[in-house]
């Protein structure tokens, strides 16, 4: 197994420059980095396998990460959701961190720690939890985008310099792609990273846990329950019925319920 590719800009075929212009367009953002997951790769890295012990799922022993999983899903597939509805999702979403073993906030606080939360849900979550604000917090953009039946991330240019100690606070895990590009861009070999999310697919864990292993770094994932599916458009579905998203849009679905973040300044204009 290989790393996922650094891209220059002008690498990027005319339909590849063309998605990254959107994207960067729609979240007012420019990415500074372009990491590629081609379909191979992502193919090795999605295997079946077994978890290792360095993925630790919360719902094995509390029984009401389940319980809260269910509302998100209910809420996620609500043909309309109300401000209710959004607030019974974000709260579902900060009781299942509460029930982690290990506390974000803890692991945070150690000295010397890089907190990474990307915008949007992360970011949220990581405020609502007290993680941020952080003297070493960064709330970057990290976006996927299909490209050439791979995925491609960018990232904008809001990331840490290297870093021997990482805490990631992140809504859901999918395919896990913008993660492992975060910890490609962020760590040094023989660096230790903990990543906090509420929800993982089993492909998703497995990539995080492989990659990390690829990069020679220790990774600790604290997820509150896995399940679920990746379908191709590399969302968490129901295995037994793919029209019923698992989670849906994490940061659709909370942001309204929150300030919106302080403007980056204007968009870069960009050859």
């Amino acid at each position: 197994m290989t790393a996922a590719r650094l891209l220059a800009r002008t690498e990027l075929l005319p339909q590849a420059r063309h998605t990254v212009d959107d994207f960067e367009k729609h979240h007012d953002t420019y990415f500074s980095h372009l990491v590629h997951f081609d379909p191979r790769l992502l193919e090795s890295l999605h295997a079946p396998g077994t978890l290792p012990d360095t993925v630790r799922v919360a719902s094995t022993g509390r029984s009401g990460v389940i319980d809260r999983m269910a509302t998100v899903t209910a809420v996620a597939n609500l043909p309309q959701q109300r401000v209710a509805d959004r607030s019974r999702y974000l709260r579902a979403l900060l009781d299942i961190y509460g029930m982690l073993p290990i506390q974000a906030q803890h692991s945070a606080s150690a000295p010397g720690t890089t907190v990474i939360a990307p915008e949007r849900e992360g970011r949220i979550l990581a405020e609502r939890l007290g993680v941020l604000p952080h003297r070493r917090g960064w709330t970057p953009h990290a976006k996927r985008m299909p490209v050439d039946g791979g995925l491609l991330v960018g990232v904008d240019a809001w990331l840490p310099s290297p870093t021997d100690r990482l805490v990631v606070v992140d809504g859901v895990v999918a395919s896990g792609v913008t993660l492992m590009a975060m910890l490609q861009l962020t760590l040094r070999p023989g660096a230790h990273a903990e990543i906090f999310t509420c929800h993982a697919t089993r492909q998703g864990a497995l990539a995080l846990a492989r990659y990390a292993e690829q990069l020679e770094v220790t990774l600790t994932l604290h997820v509150g329950h896995v399940s679920g599916t990746l379908n191709g458009k590399f969302y968490a579905v129901q295995p037994d019925d793919p029209d019923q998203v698992l989670l849906g849009d994490v940061g659709d679905t909370i942001s309204p319920l929150t300030p919106a973040f302080p403007p980056r300044g204007p968009r870069r204009d960009h050859a």
